[in-house]
């Protein structure tokens, strides 16, 4: 049943105060973002073309990229309310993993659970023909995550913003380079980030 008492304090909420978040927020811009990082995770795991592929793209910013979406995904699939903190099970098989001495060697972290995205788009994409200086930033450090730490002291809205660009931007170049198939439920959408790639 709805609660009509419930529902009118939160409109009334929402038109008094836009600017704070709220029960759609969630519904809406973090739903949004726990779809576009599990979808680009589940094409890691289950697509090796695509993998491959993001490898060769991405070259030293491969291992980053791939350990940010699987922390945002684990993060946010687990959120059960609209203030996003982190719980163990977000990220202890993640740190374990990181601290592994083969991911170690092969990623050359000298004993750093410090995961370091640092992407140009200019640098690594050809067919990127807007702003050569875009770029994204962000770091976590997984010796220092504890329970019940914001999401937002660790990737900023505007990060979420620009990862979930980013993982928009190389399906579309893996899609022309690659046999990455389209879900076939998949909705046509234009977005202003179509603009930024050389067709």
């Amino acid at each position: 049943m709805l609660k009509e008492k419930q529902i009118k304090q939160l409109f009334s909420s929402i038109h008094s105060h836009p600017e704070k978040r709220n029960v759609y927020w969630y519904l809406t811009e973090i739903s949004a973002f726990k779809w576009i990082f599990s979808i680009t995770r589940e094409l890691i795991e289950n697509d090796e073309n695509f993998r491959n592929y993001l490898k060769n793209l991405l070259q030293n910013q491969y291992f980053p990229f791939e350990q940010t979406i699987r922390f945002l995904r684990n993060v946010l699939n687990h959120a059960t309310s609209s203030n996003i903190t982190l719980k163990t099970e977000d990220y202890e098989i993640q740190k374990d993993f990181i601290l592994s001495p083969k991911v170690q060697r092969v990623n050359q972290l000298k004993w750093s659970a410090t995961i370091k995205l640092n992407f140009i788009y200019s640098k690594y994409i050809k067919q990127w023909q807007w702003n050569k200086n875009y770029w994204i930033k962000n770091d976590i450090d997984f010796k220092k995550l504890k329970p019940n730490i914001p999401l937002e002291n660790l990737v900023s809205r505007h990060n979420l913003y620009l990862l979930a660009e980013l993982c928009f931007n190389i399906s579309k170049i893996a899609e022309k380079n690659t046999n990455l198939k389209r879900p076939t439920h998949q909705i046509q959408r234009k977005t202003h980030w179509n603009t930024k790639l050389k067709n």
